[in-house]
């Protein structure tokens, strides 16, 4: 069986699953930085969780210039340990996606703890890395296959984006177009 066919089984495994797929929209990519926004829908594209995220300190001006949040958009939203109760309901027993689960992953325990709160447990996948072998382009310098930015692997599978790019929701239904796709897969007869 060809790597590309396993990613291709991994993504239709998401979807038999029902799998959460999540992202966020932060003030920054340091070990300081914090979500500002944060979604989820689950592979049959029911919005579970779809929120501006107060943060405790300064949206840096990169970020800002990637999403477009300014901290006067989040002065009426909800802090992160206000939306955790909901995030860790969401997650509770399931298995969740994320494209850059690693980044992900990291700045929603980083958001916890900046509130004094646990990350809730999350059997936590990749989408970047899955489609990164289901791509099949290999990285002699790193000697893995080659991550792609989500907006590269829609364009290289025909995704329409809709929706503000680089924005949570928008970002998750994306990532969900991509698993589609990639669950589509079948290779030639022989």
């Amino acid at each position: 069986m060809s790597v590309k066919q396993l990613a291709a089984d991994m993504a239709r495994f998401w979807l038999q699953d029902n799998a959460i797929i999540i992202d966020t929209e932060t003030t920054g990519l340091s070990t300081t930085d914090e979500i500002v926004e944060i979604s989820a829908l689950d592979c049959e594209g029911n919005v579970l969780l779809d929120t501006l995220v107060r943060p405790l300190g300064d949206i840096s001006f990169e970020a800002q210039r990637v999403h477009g949040i300014t901290l006067q958009d989040t002065a009426g939203a909800p802090s992160f340990d206000q939306i955790l109760p909901d995030l860790a309901g969401i997650i509770h027993n399931r298995t969740v996606v994320m494209f850059n689960a690693n980044f992900d992953t990291r700045l929603i325990d980083q958001s916890a703890r900046l509130h004094g709160k646990y990350t809730p447990r999350m059997n936590a996948h990749c989408a970047m890395h899955n489609y990164a072998r289901f791509h099949g382009q290999w990285d002699d310098n790193r000697n893995q296959w080659k991550w792609q930015s989500l907006e590269n692997a829609a364009w290289q599978m025909n995704i329409q984006v809709s929706g503000n790019a680089h924005r949570a929701l928008t970002d998750c239904r994306t990532t969900l177009a991509l698993i589609q796709a990639m669950a589509d897969y079948r290779p030639n007869a022989a």
